[in-house]
This record gives C-alpha cells, sequence and structure tokens, in this order.
C-alpha cells in the first residue's frame, strides 16, 4: 500500500477552519482500491474511520479523533469525454470549474471560489449564486454500506438545501457531470463577477469553513445573525465575522468549544428575537 500514513497528525492541518486536536492516524490513499481497503479493514476490525476532503465544511474537536481518518485529496483524477467529466472525489471543485471555463463548457460557473472536493460537494449539494452540483450531476461512484462498489444514477438520489441522501450512508468515490457549451468569454465574465462577490462578502484573509448556517427559507441567515447583534462577538479566538455574520472566523487560535459556544447563542437568540430556527451547514464531528 503506497498512501501516506501520519500518527498522532493535528486536525487543524487537515482543516480550513485550522481548529482541532490530534488525530491517532491518518491515512491519504492513492486509489480507489486502498481506500477500500482500508474501510473495510477497519469496519470488520471495528476500528472508528471517517472520510473527509479538504476539510471545508467541518468543524474538528479539541479531543481530537480516535481510529483511522482518511483523507480523500489522492484520488484527484480527472477525465473528460466532450460534455461529460468524471472527477474523483478529491479532486478540487474550484478546479474543475476553472478546467470546465477552460473547455468552454458551460454550468459549473457557481463552484468558482467554493473551496471543497468533489466528493464533500455531492454529500452536501453545494452550491452558490443560483447553482448546485445537482444540477450538473449525472451519477456518482460509491462504496455502500454493505462495502460494495456501485454506480447511482442521480435520479437514485434524494438531494435538498444543501444536503442529500448519501450523506452517512455511502463513501463517494468519484462524481460524472454534464456540462454544456457555452461562450468562453461570456463564462469566463460570470466565473469573474463570482469569485470578486466572493472576495468582496466573505472574510477569505482569516481561517473560516465557509457559511455556518443554512439560510432559512425566504431569509438569510446573516440578515437574522447581524439583526440579532452577534456581529463581530468574539469568545476566545473565535469571531463572528464583521464582514459576514454568517462565517465565524479563526484569528489564530480558536478551538472548537469557542466555536460551538457561539454557534449555540446564535441559535437561541434568533429562535427567541425572531421564532426562526437556523440550522448548521457545518458540521461538527464528534470525538466518539
Amino acid at each position: 500500500m503506497k498512501g501516506r500514513v501520519e500518527r498522532q497528525f493535528p486536525l487543524k492541518n487537515l482543516s480550513t477552519w485550522r481548529i482541532g486536536g490530534l488525530a491517532e492516524a491518518v491515512f491519504w490513499p492513492e486509489n480507489e482500491e486502498e481506500l477500500l481497503a482500508v474501510w473495510l479493514s477497519c469496519q470488520e476490525k471495528e476500528i472508528p474511520v471517517r472520510l473527509f476532503g479538504r476539510g471545508s465544511n467541518v468543524l474538528f474537536p479539541d479531543e481530537g479523533l480516535t481510529g483511522v481518518t482518511i483523507i480523500s485529496t489522492g484520488l484527484a483524477q480527472c477525465l473528460w469525454d466532450g460534455t461529460l467529466v468524471r472527477a474523483g472525489a478529491g479532486y478540487s471543485l474550484a478546479r474543475l470549474s476553472l478546467d470546465a471555463a477552460e473547455a468552454g463548457y458551460t454550468g459549473l460557473e457557481f463552484a468558482r471560489g467554493i473551496p471543497g472536493t468533489v466528493g464533500g460537494a455531492i454529500v452536501m449539494n453545494a452550491g452558490a449564486h443560483g447553482g448546485s452540483i445537482q444540477n450538473v450531476l449525472v451519477e456518482v461512484k460509491i462504496i455502500n454500506r454493505q462495502g460494495k462498489v456501485e454506480r447511482l444514477a442521480k435520479e437514485h438520489i434524494d438531494f435538498g438545501y444543501r444536503e442529500c441522501s448519501l450523506r452517512d450512508q455511502a463513501i463517494v468515490l468519484e462524481g460524472v457531470f454534464c456540462l454544456k457549451p457555452g461562450d468562453l468569454a461570456m463564462i469566463r465574465q460570470i466565473m469573474s463577477e463570482n469569485l470578486d462577490k466572493r472576495k468582496g462578502t466573505q472574510p477569505l484573509e482569516l481561517p473560516n469553513a465557509g457559511s455556518v448556517f443554512r439560510n432559512p427559507a425566504g431569509d438569510s441567515a446573516g440578515r437574522l445573525i447581524e439583526a440579532a447583534g452577534w456581529k463581530g462577538k468574539t469568545i476566545g479566538g473565535a469571531q463572528v465575522s464583521l464582514k459576514h455574520a454568517n462565517f465565524i472566523v479563526n484569528h489564530g487560535k480558536a478551538t472548537a468549544q469557542e466555536v460551538l459556544t457561539l454557534i449555540h447563542g446564535i441559535q437561541t437568540d434568533v429562535q427567541t428575537k425572531f421564532g426562526v430556527e437556523l440550522k448548521t451547514e457545518v458540521r461538527y464531528i464528534s470525538p466518539n
């Protein structure tokens, strides 16, 4: 087995939030076969095993993680066949959108600047600027709960706002997307505008995990949080961003507990003041 293995590895180095204790063991498989072998071995031996990509939408625990943490970034194959593209779970979604643009294909403009991987984007039905993964996805290759590799057509997957039925039910190995020929100049313009908007409204200069909360129907989580008076509030090294209230930034030494305290405080206050239940978009990974 050629994949890289590290023991007592800092989870903060695997997270865009730069937060988290030590992982007992981290494995970076180089291909699907290695990932499957380690996954099945852990299941057989009842060793805790978890899979992540670039850690752009997760909050790792201060206590660290036992067992094996698998990082999918080595599954980065990308094969084009006209407007169809087959991309590995670890391939950068932002890179894929750029590849598509350079090839003159439209459909992934929304993904320019989204920091996650293809696998993570599928599982959470990532989207922005009115677009989402489900609009261009055709098929997914997965490891199912029985440890078998299979392909699922999009029609066999249920999608919702920032979620899909594959979460906690399967390991995504690959996604197949269908795009359309487009005008290169127009595609580049849309992507540039999307990127400029992201840079202008999001605190990209500090470690963060993207939008913390899902937008409630007909409203904006950021607006509610700001209206409740939480913009700029700080607990330890964690702060509700002054640039966008739906972001919590790490000023250098934030802990998961500090972030969770802010999250729970915001949820309680917004529920009390506006009667709205804010649901998290980021996912806290329990140490147990």
